[in-house]
């Protein structure tokens, strides 16, 4: 068993070992403390000289496939891939007091576009949105310097032969695509 002498000497050398490990360790964090603020400060002072890379710099070794599924930027897609489009550029700048004229050149288009998937009773994406060419001249032909007021009455015309070939056009196109 454990005699007084050899419990004494025990806890002598376990009190001076802690005193000789704490003075150790003591000034040695401090001279730890100093280099990691030092190396902080440096880092900082790094960081705020140094220009941070671009986002072309970050990306130069990237060698990940585009998703071509997207459209490109200005490029409207419908849900079966078809690319609709752009309308003429006179009938997207016009102010909202003209909003009619470009309302007549969408009932045209639309009417036309949907006349063409009965009589072909097929919808590919040619025929569902073709290019605006057609209504323009159409439009450039039957409002061409008329007032708002006969323009509107256009419309209206217009609209109501969209109505009767929409249900049947969709219909078409519901068919060819197996829905």
């Amino acid at each position: 068993m454990l005699n007084r002498k050899t419990l004494v000497i025990a806890i002598s050398s376990l009190a001076a070992g802690v005193a000789i490990g704490g003075a150790l360790l003591g000034s040695g964090s401090q001279a730890e403390t100093d280099f990691s603020t030092q190396s902080a400060d440096k880092r900082m002072a790094q960081s705020q000289v140094e220009p941070q890379p671009s986002q072309a710099e970050r990306d130069f070794m990237d060698f990940t496939m585009p998703d071509l599924s997207k459209p490109r930027e200005g490029q409207e897609v419908t849900r079966y891939g078809c690319v609709k489009p752009d309308r003429p550029q006179w009938a997207t700048d016009l102010p909202r007091s003209e909003a009619q004229k470009s309302l007549l050149l969408t009932a045209l288009y639309d009417a036309g576009r949907y006349q063409a998937i009965i009589e072909n009773n097929s919808c590919p994406c040619e025929t569902e949105y073709p290019s605006w060419d057609e209504a323009d001249a159409q439009y450039q032909q039957i409002a061409q310097g008329r007032p708002t007021a006969e323009i509107v009455e256009l419309k209206r015309q217009a609209m109501r032969e969209v109505k009767d070939f929409q249900f049947d056009a969709l219909t078409v196109c519901s068919q060819s695509r197996g829905q």
